[in-house]
């Protein structure tokens, strides 16, 4: 009698077309067979190429701008995506004595070979929601000064920062006017203290912008934002910056040294 337990197993269903497709270019933009910034052949040219239907080929593409990697615009046609990333030293960029060795701002001395800026979009005293109340440690409704900007790789959008600091703790600083600090923030921030930063804490999550950001950090569709949270601590453990940080998922590689002890 034959047992049906081990009977031929059914044969796996074929993969629809047009993910083959997008499979092949996918590989096909790996190898460097189209280079960042070039344009594709046009739709009946790939569906000539891979003999496929005009269908097929843009279901392909569709799937493809959904990861990231093609992107498309009136009179660009479809193009390869040129995103270029840099890598952001994580555990080390907000350290005291890289901070003094850069002289320069945090995000700018992160870049090689490009030239960064930040552009300040706003200083404004706001009241602490619920959420920027906790970062801070301190009521709802506290007086906080928030200090926004857009920073910039050749005038390429790259990131979002927000920074959150007791109201009454920096306005007489620098950090409370809206222009950037010539000198290091947290330096500044230090001295309004009255006693150093004694470390820091992140928080790293990931989602998908809102309209408004993917506007902003001009993103293709299907490119999700790293949200990285990091508050600043003085010795008494009390924090005294949170600084909200939105980065293009496709623009950053976060570089960590975790200590082996």
């Amino acid at each position: 009698m034959k047992d049906s337990s081990k009977g031929d197993a059914e044969p796996a269903p074929a993969e629809p077309r047009h993910v083959t497709l997008a499979t092949a270019l996918r590989e096909a933009i790996s190898r460097g067979d189209f280079s960042p910034g070039e344009r594709l052949p046009p739709e009946r040219d790939l569906a000539e190429r891979f003999d496929a239907s005009r269908t097929t080929v843009r279901l392909a593409l569709s799937a493809l701008k959904s990861q990231g990697l093609i992107g498309s615009g009136q009179g660009q046609g479809t193009y390869v995506r040129k995103a270029r990333p840099i890598r952001v030293m994580a555990m080390d960029q907000d350290r005291r004595a890289r901070r003094a060795a850069n002289n320069a701002a945090t995000f700018n001395a992160e870049i090689a070979g490009g030239i960064g800026r930040q552009r300040i979009t706003s200083v404004d005293c706001v009241f602490a929601t619920e959420e920027t109340a906790r970062w801070l440690a301190v009521p709802e409704g506290t007086e906080l000064l928030a200090r926004r900007r857009v920073m910039l790789v050749d005038e390429e959008p790259y990131q979002l920062g927000d920074s959150y600091y007791i109201h009454e703790l920096v306005r007489e600083t620098a950090i409370a006017r809206e222009e950037s600090v010539e000198e290091d923030v947290l330096a500044v921030l230090e001295q309004a203290n009255g006693r150093p930063i004694a470390y820091f804490v992140d928080e790293l999550s990931f989602r998908m912008p809102t309209p408004d950001e993917a506007t902003t950090l001009r993103l293709d569709p299907g490119v999700c934002v790293v949200r990285v949270l990091r508050i600043a601590y003085d010795g008494d453990d009390r924090p005294i910056e949170a600084f909200d940080q939105l980065m293009a998922g496709d623009k950053h590689v976060l570089v960590y040294k975790v200590p082996a002890e």
